[in-house]
C-alpha cells in the first residue's frame, strides 16, 4: 500500500474576484521509503498540494478528488481523526521557519507540545533528543526563534515534523532563503534522516538540481499541473517537456564555465491561474509551439523508450516524436 497517493487532485481557492484552480487533476503516488520532488516556478501549485495533503487549505476552498494517506481518504475524516493523523502518519516542514515558529515560547516547549498531544511521555527528555538527532545542542532548547540563526530554525522545524516518528514527510521549499553551505547541510540531514528511519519524503521546491541529486523520483508543475514526471536524474538530463528543459537549463553546470558565463533563462511569467489561455498553458513562453499547441490541451502521456530512460511521461505535443 503507498504512504500517499493523489487521486485526480483539484483545489480551487474562492476569492472576491473569483474562482482561482490553484491545482488541476493531479495524480501522484509515494511509495514507503520512497523519496519524490515535486518541482515549478512559484504559483505553480506546490505548496497548495503541500497544505491540501494535511487540510491546512483556509476556509472555503474547494478540493475535489482524493487525498490517501496509508488508503484512508483525508477529506473523509472526521477531526477527531484528523488531529491524530497529523504529525504521526505525515508532518510538514513548512517553507519561513522564523514565520512558522511561535516568536514568545522557547523552541523546546514548541517540540514538547506536538508530543504531548499525541504521546504523552518524555516530552521534554524526546524534545532535547530530536533538537541533538538535527545538530544542535540540548541548550538550543532554552532558545527563542529569533535567537537562532535560519539554518538552525530550519533544523528546529525539521525536529518538529519528527516529533511523533511520522511515515511521511512534506518538505515544503526547506532551504529557501539559506546560504549554500546551510542548504547543502540541511539537504546532508533530510538525506540521513530519510535513510535511518525509511521515511517517505514529498520534497517542493523550485530548485531542479537539488532535487536531481535528492529524490529518486520528480515530478514538474506548471500552471497547477504535472507536466513532466519520471526518475529524477533522468527528467533533469533528459527533459521531454520544453517547460523542464527551461527550467534545468537555468542552472549552472558544475565543472562547464560556459553555463555559468552563459546562463538561459526563461522568458515571461507564468499564466495567472484564473486566466489560464486556451490549448497548452505554457504555448505562450514555449520555443517550440506550434499551432496545434493554441487548442490543444495535452494530458500526460507516455514518452519515447530511450536506452536507460524508462517510465517518463509528459504533458506536450511533442512527446511520442523520437529523438536522437
Amino acid at each position: 500500500m503507498s504512504v500517499l497517493e493523489l487521486r485526480d487532485l483539484n483545489v480551487t481557492y474562492r476569492t472576491e474576484g473569483g474562482d482561482v484552480p490553484a491545482v488541476r487533476g493531479v495524480n501522484l503516488t509515494l511509495e514507503i521509503g520512497e523519496t519524490v520532488g515535486l518541482a515549478g516556478e512559484s504559483g505553480c501549485g506546490k505548496s497548495t498540494i503541500a497544505a491540501a495533503v494535511l487540510r491546512l487549505l483556509p476556509k472555503g476552498t474547494k478540493v475535489t478528488g482524493e487525498v490517501l494517506l496509508d488508503g484512508e481518504d483525508v477529506y473523509a475524516m472526521r477531526p477527531g481523526r484528523l488531529r491524530a493523523v497529523r504529525w504521526t502518519s505525515a508532518a510538514i516542514v513548512f517553507q519561513g521557519a522564523l514565520h512558522s515558529l511561535n516568536p514568545v515560547r522557547r523552541v523546546g516547549q514548541q517540540i514538547e507540545e506536538a508530543i504531548r498531544l499525541h504521546a504523552g511521555e518524555r516530552a521534554e527528555t524526546r524534545a532535547v533528543e530530536l533538537l541533538e538527532r538535527v545538530g544542535l545542542p540540548a541548550a538550543r532548547a532554552q532558545h527563542y526563534p529569533h535567537q537562532l540563526s535560519g539554518g538552525q530554525r530550519q533544523r528546529v522545524l525539521i525536529a518538529l515534523a519528527l516529533a511523533c516518528e511520522p511515515k511521511l514527510l512534506i518538505a515544503d521549499e526547506p532551504t529557501t532563503a539559506l546560504d549554500v553551505m546551510v542548504q547543502a547541510q540541511v539537504l546532508a540531514l533530510l538525506e540521513e534522516l530519510q535513510r535511518d528511519r525509511g521515511l517517505s519524503l514529498l520534497f517542493i521546491t523550485h530548485d531542479l538540481s537539488v532535487l536531481t541529486h535528492t529524490c529518486e523520483k520528480l515530478a514538474v508543475m506548471y500552471a497547477g499541473r504535472i507536466v513532466e514526471q519520471g526518475p529524477s536524474k533522468a527528467v533533469f538530463e533528459r527533459p521531454d517537456h520544453p517547460y523542464t528543459r527551461a527550467l534545468a537549463a537555468s542552472f549552472p553546470t558544475i565543472g562547464d564555465p560556459a553555463s555559468r558565463m552563459n546562463p538561459r533563462g526563461l522568458a515571461g511569467d507564468p499564466p495567472d491561474p484564473s486566466a489560464l489561455p486556451s490549448g497548452c498553458p505554457f504555448q505562450i513562453r514555449c520555443d517550440v509551439a506550434i499551432p496545434e499547441c493554441t487548442t490543444l490541451d495535452v494530458a500526460l502521456r507516455d514518452a519515447v523508450s530511450v536506452k536507460g530512460l524508462a517510465d517518463r511521461r509528459a504533458a506536450c505535443v511533442h512527446v511520442g516524436v523520437a529523438r536522437v
